[in-house]
């Protein structure tokens, strides 16, 4: 039983700990008013890239610092034709969805002379420093300092979001760009902000992926990670402390999936593999009931503003 535990414990926060990050992220940008549906994309990026820099340089740091590069960018093309342009959030972020997955096969050739995988590269699955914390120090060691690194941006948003002038102005923008244009706040500069940090936290959170919970890239290892972030940010009340736990739930499931597999029990694998799925299915549906009380996205989340015409 305890074995189960720790095994869950670590599997949990392991496969957790990147969609918590995004979904942090899309939160993060959902309450400037921008909607960052194309997760997917940035995470894939972030994952890729992240692999590339901790090749080229054989330091998985640099890696996961290139990871979030890549997720800024994908960021900022969104924010500009967004924010910018004016166009569909919806259509901009299916758009970079399809954009990463003709550039990933492009890359990998380019990179690894490989379509469908990457070369083993320099990982920081685990954290050996911590082994010698008494009782506890074997199962926290065997966590990636990227899962640390993850709870310290959890505390860090969540201060800026709700306590700092910063995070009202933000806010602000979210639930009514004209006012906040009105009192002197700079519309555009916080939502592309936003969008920046969600495409920084999808990078990491691709990054987490690759290079701290394995040590390669491969095609299709994103899985719809980014929509089961997009889930979190629902179940969790549409704030960054409630969508992290709700990204951790997530990856509860998808631990639990894996010890099935290696009981031998006599269940279908496919069925196996939709537990994660399943479940995230179900905690939206019931998030998203019309007797929830849960948070409610900013009011103008969405919708572009111009300085001219307002929110069109």
């Amino acid at each position: 039983m305890l074995s189960f535990l720790q095994y869950m414990f670590v599997a949990t926060f392991r496969l957790g700990t990147p969609i918590a990050v995004t979904s942090m992220g899309a939160c993060f940008s959902q309450r400037t008013g921008i909607n960052n549906i194309g997760l997917d994309a940035q995470m894939t990026m972030g994952a890729l890239l992240g692999v590339c820099g901790s090749y080229w340089f054989n330091n998985a740091w640099i890696g996961v610092l290139i990871g979030m590069l890549a997720g800024i960018i994908m960021g900022l093309i969104h924010g500009f034709v967004v924010n910018t342009c004016g166009a569909p959030m919806a259509v901009s972020s299916q758009a970079l969805i399809l954009f990463s997955e003709g550039l990933t096969i492009i890359i990998l050739f380019a990179v690894f002379g490989n379509i469908g995988y990457s070369n083993q590269v320099a990982s920081i699955s685990n954290t050996p420093i911590l082994a010698n914390i008494p009782l506890v120090g074997g199962i926290l060691s065997q966590l990636s300092p990227l899962v640390y690194l993850g709870i310290l941006v959890l505390i860090a948003l969540n201060f800026l979001l709700y306590k700092s002038p910063i995070g009202l102005h933000m806010q602000a923008c979210g639930e009514h760009p004209r006012a906040a244009d009105t009192a002197g706040i700079n519309v555009t500069l916080y939502r592309y902000i936003g969008v920046m940090t969600s495409g920084a936290l999808g990078g990491l959170g691709g990054a987490m992926l690759s290079i701290g919970y394995m040590n390669l890239f491969q095609d299709g290892m994103i899985a719809g990670r980014g929509f089961l972030a997009l889930g979190a940010i629902s179940l969790g009340g549409h704030t960054l402390r409630g969508s992290y736990i709700a990204g951790l739930l997530f990856g509860f499931f998808d631990a639990l999936q894996l010890y099935v597999q290696t009981t031998n029990a006599p269940i279908p694998s496919q069925f196996v593999q939709m537990i994660p799925y399943l479940a995230s299915l179900l905690v939206i549906v019931f998030a998203s009931g019309k007797n929830s009380k849960r948070g409610q996205p900013p009011a103008a989340l969405g919708q572009p503003y111009s300085k001219i015409s307002g929110t069109r």
